[in-house]
């Protein structure tokens, strides 16, 4: 009899979470209005510390997707969502774009550079020619972070796109290793027929 009680209550935690991940979802659907419709394609699963997955989603030709995702509060900071088609292309991504931090760097290499030839430079004219390039590098460098702190800290949760063909989209969810809770992560999926256009 111990055993039996030691496994429900070892499986009741697991239980309860797989519940509430379903709960969301379900509260997340209800925010679907006309003339959008529920996608069956959309998914809800618990993630961890380490825990990666990919859900890929058909987007029909004529149709506009809304793609929307719900966090649980507990692993928001740890959760990276990327949105790609097969060819590389990306139409949704949170957190910093690797290319962006990448930029960056190089401009601030570029910047070091030029900071030191300033130093060395002996002419009035190559003094003046060189700050002029710095003052244009630390305008990019001070874009480039408030692009990259807007991206962190204002991010939203959805995107809206019209299929012009049909493509296949791979949703990847990743929770960081400093994730130390569980929590849910839902896609929700809506779709409508894309409005006729002529002339």
């Amino acid at each position: 009899m111990k055993k039996i009680w030691s496994f429900i209550i070892a499986i009741f935690p697991l239980i309860s979470i797989a519940q509430n991940c379903g709960d969301f979802m379900g509260i997340q659907r209800s925010g679907i209005t006309y003339p959008w419709k529920y996608d069956i394609q959309s998914k809800s699963g618990n993630f961890y510390a380490g825990k990666n997955s990919k859900l890929n989603i058909i987007c029909n030709e004529g149709k506009d997707y809304r793609i929307s995702f719900q966090i649980s509060s507990s692993i928001m900071d740890n959760i990276t969502i990327k949105v790609a088609d097969n060819s590389g292309k990306v139409y949704y991504s949170t957190g910093v774009d690797e290319s962006m931090t990448q930029k960056l760097d190089a401009i601030k290499k570029e910047l070091a550079s030029l900071q030191e030839q300033k130093a060395k430079a002996k002419s009035a004219k190559k003094i003046a020619e060189l700050e002029s390039a710095i003052n244009k590098l630390l305008s990019e460098i001070t874009n480039l972070e408030n692009d990259i702190q807007n991206k962190q800290y204002m991010q939203t949760f959805n995107f809206e796109f019209t299929a012009a063909s049909t493509v296949e989209l791979v949703i990847s969810v990743s929770a960081d290793e400093n994730c130390n809770s569980k929590g849910c992560v839902s896609v929700l999926v809506a779709n409508k027929p894309s409005p006729q256009s002529s002339f």
